[in-house]
């Protein structure tokens, strides 16, 4: 990947987030979890963050613990007492919120006091300017979910095999690598459009031998019918 492009990249994408709610709705795609490591490493090498992370499941009370200045509440049934404590946390300092994997969420039977208590998370990202982000499976979400929560995250991100699309934005369409510790981004169509700069940069006498090229070749193919 170009060094220059790369840098060029990270910096619009991590501007599009730095105070903003983000979710990232994953299609089969088992690299989601180390996407997201290596986002928030980015973002906290940009600015110096402390974590607060939202865990549903008591299993996963070690994932993330490599991680410095980070506040962790296993959220169950607990969901004022957690508000007032993320409250008074905001309130002193800018942080990153950093929910689990929403999808866990499916195995429960009533997820409304869970979206509820997500709805007021989103709404503080907002009021504070800071980032939030998530994650969910495309394929697995609940409806619930689909229509009564992810369309009030500010960003909305498909990952696809390598590629991270933002709903409703074209410019962000990005081309994605995880190596190591290291996050590459680039734009998906980069080579498209060098390609087609390449083209508009011709010179008249270029464009002119170009365009009797492209007529030959229209020319054969008709006369081969």
């Amino acid at each position: 990947m170009d060094t220059n492009k790369q840098n060029q990249t990270l910096l619009k994408f991590l501007d599009v987030i730095k105070e903003n709610s983000s979710v990232f709705c994953y299609d089969k795609n088992p690299r989601a979890e180390e996407l997201i490591r290596q986002i928030i490493k980015e973002m906290r090498t940009k600015e110096t963050l402390p974590v607060i992370r939202i865990y549903w499941n008591g299993n996963e009370e070690q994932n993330y613990s490599d991680v410095d200045s980070i506040t962790s509440f296993h959220l169950f049934r607990n969901f004022t007492s957690t508000l007032i404590k993320i409250e008074k946390l905001l309130s002193r300092s800018r942080h990153l919120i950093l929910v689990a994997d929403l999808t866990t969420l499916k195995q429960l039977q009533n997820t409304r006091p869970y979206i509820h208590f997500l709805s007021i998370l989103l709404h503080k990202s907002a009021e504070y300017k800071i980032p939030m982000i998530s994650l969910v499976s495309e394929e697995e979400i609940k409806p619930q979910l689909r229509n009564e929560l992810i369309p009030y995250f500010k960003n909305e991100f498909v990952l696809k095999d390598t590629r991270m699309k933002k709903i409703s934005d074209e410019l962000i369409d990005i081309r994605y690598d995880t190596v190591g510790d290291a996050l590459y981004l680039e734009p998906y169509m980069q080579n498209d459009i060098n390609k087609i700069k390449e083209i508009f940069s011709l010179t008249t006498e270029e464009k002119k031998e170009l365009d009797k090229i492209v007529g030959q070749s229209i020319e054969e193919y008709r006369t081969s019918m």
